[in-house]
């Protein structure tokens, strides 16, 4: 599903970077999730660019991982949207907490002393996490300035 965006909205798009695959997600000022996915690194750039065009992104904020140096100088080829680094600590952890209380995981609760681990890559709760984590701090306003 597609939100297209008033000119008034204003988003952030969220990467978790990775070497074969990147997690997304966008947001808006309001904390409200418009989109949610994994790519692999060879669509990355074309997809950035359609959700560019999509949305009405503001700014982008990159995982601090491994791959966040290459991910920061494809898209700076595309685009001149500001560019935040963020500490990416501890949000593997945290994605894996969010899916389960998502997605149920009857297993999880009926054995809970076993460390069950999602049969899915996690990176784009992890953007997702990413996202909050950076709205929640303070570092832009609710109306995106």
């Amino acid at each position: 599903m597609v939100i297209r965006m008033n000119e008034e909205d204003k988003a952030l798009l969220a990467i978790d970077p990775g070497k074969d695959k990147c997690g997304l997600a966008v947001l808006n000022y309001r904390q409200t999730l418009l989109c949610k996915k994994i790519v692999g690194r060879e669509e990355l750039r074309s997809y950035i660019n359609e959700l560019i065009n999509i949305y009405n992104i503001r700014e982008i904020i990159i995982g601090d991982g491994t791959f966040s140096r290459e991910i920061i100088q494809d898209i700076r080829e595309l685009t001149d949207i500001a560019i935040e680094l963020v500490d990416e600590a501890f949000t593997t952890m945290e994605a894996e907490k969010r899916y389960w209380q998502e997605k149920g995981g009857l297993w999880k609760r009926l054995f809970p002393v076993i460390n069950w681990k999602p049969k899915r890559p996690l990176d784009d709760y992890v953007a997702l996490i990413l996202a909050e984590r950076y709205l929640q701090e303070g570092q832009v306003d609710i109306n995106g300035r």
